[in-house]
């Protein structure tokens, strides 16, 4: 009698269809979830770096917009009607006079500095006395600016030409300034401009054709100024809004800048 022995048959392993497609199906499920996790935390991050570089842009320019009005001839701030531009006429720089020196009668005058000399005077810098801003007393409208004939420097002596000044300085103070400065908001090409050391207009500007600005910041979104005089016009305070968007990141910043108004 004969036995058959069997073989055992080698076990066969793999994956069913149905199980390939269940794997396939989790493996996008899990992949989806982690590319919103990931999606997620990059444009987190793209927002708050582009966040810090619009704030410490718009911080840099309002400081360098307050350093240059605080250094403003008094009474010489003008804000446009649309709170578009600001204006103003800064100061080179300034002293006292020797009062029995400068008689406010006579054109064509030369007086005595008092204290220090005047570190600098160039070609075309121009003589500011009490200057208030008003009828009569106007640098816009020339009544207290004139032309400086002195040039040098450490100057402890100033000439100027044209008529005598309409009123005298209480405190005896004299400014030498040198044109016009404006900071003038270009929204639709998202820009805050800056047109410095341009002839004092009799009129303040509509436009500014013709006439080549700096690029204070861009990305400006939002951009507005307004002026506010103090109690007895003795100080004011120009309050500068600045919007800059990039990147989906916005920033918004408003600064007060204090004008001392006391010529």
């Amino acid at each position: 009698m004969r036995r058959e022995f069997n073989q055992p048959k080698s076990a066969i392993s793999g994956f069913t269809l149905v199980e390939l497609v269940i794997v396939i199906v989790v493996m996008a499920i899990l992949g989806g979830i982690s590319v919103t996790f990931i999606k997620n935390s990059i444009l987190a991050y793209v927002n708050s770096e582009a966040y810090y570089e619009l704030a410490d842009r718009a911080d840099i320019s309002l400081r360098r917009m307050s350093r240059d009005i605080r250094n403003a001839l008094p009474n010489s701030v003008w804000v446009a009607a649309d709170n578009s531009y600001v204006e103003f006429v800064p100061i080179k720089a300034g002293g006292r006079y020797q009062q029995d020196t400068l008689d406010f009668v006579s054109a064509n005058d030369t007086f005595n500095v008092l204290g220090d000399p005047v570190p600098s005077v160039d070609s075309g810098d121009q003589l500011v006395i009490y200057n208030l801003g008003i009828q009569g007393a106007d640098v816009y409208a020339g009544d207290t600016i004139r032309s400086l004939t002195s040039t040098g420097t450490n100057l402890s002596t100033l000439s100027f030409s044209g008529s005598a000044f309409p009123l005298p300085s209480p405190g005896s103070r004299f400014y030498v300034v040198n044109g016009a400065v404006f900071y003038v908001c270009d929204l639709a090409n998202r820009r805050l401009l800056m047109y410095s050391n341009y002839a004092i207009p009799s009129a303040h500007p509509s436009n500014f054709a013709g006439l080549t600005p700096s690029i204070v910041a861009q990305d400006v979104t939002g951009c507005s100024f307004t002026y506010t005089e103090g109690v007895m016009q003795h100080s004011g305070v120009v309050t500068a809004q600045l919007e800059l968007s990039k990147n989906g990141g916005v920033v918004r910043l408003v600064n007060l800048i204090n004008v001392v108004n006391s010529p």
